[in-house]
């Protein structure tokens, strides 16, 4: 069931004039839907259900009516209670008794076309409809107008008095409502009172706790001003869905561990990051000692080229790598240095001597870059 349905504004019309034999079993009801957010129920197919209460608010039923109508595009719409087009109907109109006890029209709808209805309030019939007060009523006497009828009444005044009357004019309003008719002000909501200060354009109706007030929308739903261009080229603006700038917005960044870096992932979620982890290239440097060469020995041949493997760990196929000495080297030079294997770095040696030259003991450091 749609629970936008905020509040119901009645407005009672009724027109009288000459009546002299069988009156209208109908009356005219105008009303207006407005959701939770205060907009109108627009250009919608609706269910309503009236009934016609005796006594009190909480009065027996005498007579109920469902019936299907479409709102206008301010929400609006207009019924005949007691016309024929009625969905289903309880008890008789023309069997109300308007001379006994105050009567009260009571309204449901059902925004979704059903049968499940929400209280949309309940009013009381200021005026009685006169016509049908002479047709129904023992009292009433054939061939009198409803104006005689209530003159008839102890009523004083002019036609237009009497008009006035069933319009309810100068008479005070209650409940939700405040000042006299025909036009009452709305003071509250569902019994709740509406603060008196004016709202300012883009302030929604919202419920502090106590009052009704006009506020400015927040949270991550709302829309607070245009875009924007910040000043500060080094500041980013934060936007929601929509594009609006949130204002008023701090942000405090819990500080990420050691060797990390505030950067955006491939799901465009904002994270601390290790280089690695974020793609950053980054650099190792590794002190690392020749061994046994490749040809088993530990010497390069006279005027000959040997290669030697050494471990850096860490090391990924692929990755760039830069040799450079630990001490001065006067006996013999690398040729070229690359990544052979996982954390295994291989290096080509050259001895451009007569004689054989051992590379036992020499230290080199190993630039490893990593992407």
């Amino acid at each position: 069931m749609n629970k936008k349905l905020l509040f119901l504004l009645l407005l009672f019309t009724c027109a009288a004039s000459a009546i002299y034999a069988q009156a209208p079993q109908q009356f005219n009801y105008q009303g207006a839907l407005r959701n939770a957010d205060g907009s109108a129920v627009a250009n919608k197919s609706i269910t309503l259900r009236l009934s016609i209460l005796n006594g009190s608010e909480n009065g027996a039923s005498q007579y109920t009516e469902t019936r299907r109508i479409t709102t206008s595009s301010l929400g609006l719409y207009n019924v005949a209670i007691g016309s024929a087009g009625a969905l289903t109907t309880t008890n008789n109109f023309s069997a109300v008794d308007w001379a006994a006890g105050l009567k009260y029209l009571k309204v449901e709808a059902d925004l979704n076309n059903g049968t499940t209805f929400v209280s949309a309030g309940t009013s009381q019939l200021l005026s009685v409809p006169y016509a049908l007060y002479a047709a129904n009523s023992s009292g009433g006497a054939a061939g009198k107008s409803a104006y005689q009828i209530w003159l008839d009444a102890g009523n004083t005044g002019s036609v237009t008095d009497f008009l006035n009357s069933l319009k309810a004019t100068g008479q005070t309003a209650s409940g939700d409502l405040a000042g006299t008719y025909p036009q009452p002000s709305v003071v509250k909501i569902q019994g709740v009172a509406i603060s008196s200060t004016a709202p300012t354009a883009g302030q929604v109706l919202r419920f502090n706790g106590t009052n009704w007030e006009a506020a400015t929308p927040t949270g991550s739903g709302s829309v607070v001003a245009a875009n924007t261009t910040t000043s500060q080229p080094d500041v980013i603006s934060l936007t929601n869905g929509t594009g609006a700038t949130l204002t008023n917005m701090g942000i405090a960044l819990k500080p990420g561990a050691a060797n990390t870096y505030l950067v955006t992932d491939e799901n465009q979620q904002v994270k601390w990051q290790t280089a690695d982890a974020a793609g950053f290239v980054s650099g190792k440097v590794s002190l690392v000692s020749f061994g046994v060469l490749e040809n088993g020995t530990t010497k390069i041949p006279a005027n000959d080229v040997a290669k030697v493997k050494v471990a850096v760990t860490g090391a990924k196929v692929g990755n760039t790598v830069f040799i450079s000495n630990a001490t001065d080297e006067t006996e013999f030079s690398i040729i070229t240095s690359w990544v052979s294997a996982p954390n295994e770095v291989s290096v080509r040696l050259a001895n451009y001597q007569p004689v054989p030259v051992d590379i036992t003991g020499r230290q080199y450091k190993v630039l490893l870059v990593q992407n």
